[in-house]
């Protein structure tokens, strides 16, 4: 494989979409386990029109607290469309043939990827970390047909460990 390093600043565009007609009403968070979630948040008198949209393929990251945690959480929404806090930072990816979602998904959910994003966010109290730090780390961008293989072949594996993950349920019942 043909080493392929770029910043993530080349590959992603920052989004800045609002729900300006409030007709985005399904509110969600982003967890440290690197996943959406439904907020159960009472917003009854909020003004979701300041809210952010994320749609299918989007991307969301917390940069708040980055090196308490040592974790960054950052998810590709798959959903349709949904409606985040303005706190986060929401991005896509600018080429689908020069990086697919799915590959730079399974890149943040490396534990290196941790490490360094941790190791980098050492500024504030809180450990945050500035969008331009997030935008400059690097990642390897392997050829397109490459980038294919790996998401299959992870696709593979993790719908394996959910079957065994089933069976081995149904046999403890």
């Amino acid at each position: 494989m043909k080493s392929n390093y770029k910043a993530i600043a080349d590959l992603v565009e920052r989004i800045y979409d609002r729900n300006d007609d409030g007709t985005l009403d399904l509110l969600v968070g982003l967890s440290i386990e690197k996943c959406f979630i439904r907020s159960v948040a009472n917003t009854i008198g909020t003004d979701l029109t300041k809210y952010k949209i994320i749609r299918k393929d989007d991307f969301a990251v917390s940069l708040m607290q980055v090196s308490r945690d040592s974790k960054i959480p950052v998810a590709r929404f798959t959903e349709e469309a949904a409606i985040i806090t303005p706190a986060y930072s929401v991005f896509r990816v600018k080429d689908k043939e020069v990086i697919l979602p799915e590959y730079l998904d399974m890149w943040f959910e490396r534990n290196e990827f941790d490490r360094e994003a941790a190791f980098i966010a050492v500024g504030g109290v809180r450990g945050s970390m500035p969008w331009d730090e997030f935008a400059r780390m690097r990642m390897l961008v392997p050829e397109i047909s490459e980038q294919k293989e790996i998401v299959e072949s992870y696709k593979v594996i993790t719908n394996r460990i959910e079957l065994k993950q089933k069976i081995n349920d149904n046999l403890t019942v």
